[in-house]
């Protein structure tokens, strides 16, 4: 019994756009080019998003949201160390993404991303200024650890992290 799933129409496209980023300026690539790569009609198209920039916003938030539902991430029950070796090792895992949505000059959609998820998750413990402080903080490192080629590992980050965090 074969397990694998059909791609969505969605799929297909959020696929054929990063495909084409590694090619091509993000500036340069029109909506015939991705759903000629994605072998779908611009009705299609238009009926799953609005612009090219909509659809790295929704595959943002759907990577998002499935890593939060599907991993045992828990700031609350999690030790700090373990805490962001477990964000780490899921931002490893699409650096390439990250690094295409940083040349396209689109790297403010994971900041508000990152921004809304973790500003939201701490509210509850923490002021909004120790909260947006921890985000950006967060972000800010993740930020250089991409643009620097993720030359340490997750483990390595966070232990970083965590350093900081106690001095």
């Amino acid at each position: 019994m074969n397990n694998k799933r059909e791609l969505s129409v969605s799929e297909y496209i959020t696929i054929s756009l990063f495909e084409l980023m590694k090619v091509k300026p993000y500036n340069d690539i029109s909506i015939t080019e991705i759903t000629d790569k994605a072998k779908v009609n611009r009705v299609s198209f238009y009926r799953n998003f609005t612009s090219k920039e909509d659809i790295i916003n929704k595959w943002i938030t759907s990577t998002t949201q499935n890593f939060l539902s599907k991993s045992d991430i828990n700031y609350q029950k999690d030790s700090t160390l373990d805490y962001f070796t477990k964000l780490f090792t899921h931002l490893e895992k699409y650096k390439t993404e990250a690094m295409l949505i940083y040349k396209a000059n689109l790297f403010n959609l994971l900041k508000d991303e990152f921004d809304n998820n973790i500003i939201n998750l701490h509210k509850k413990e923490y002021s909004n200024y120790k909260s947006y402080f921890l985000a950006g903080g967060i972000f800010n490192v993740y930020y250089f650890w991409l643009i620097n080629g993720c030359k340490e590992t997750p483990q390595q980050v966070a232990e970083k992290l965590v350093d900081l965090m106690s001095k």
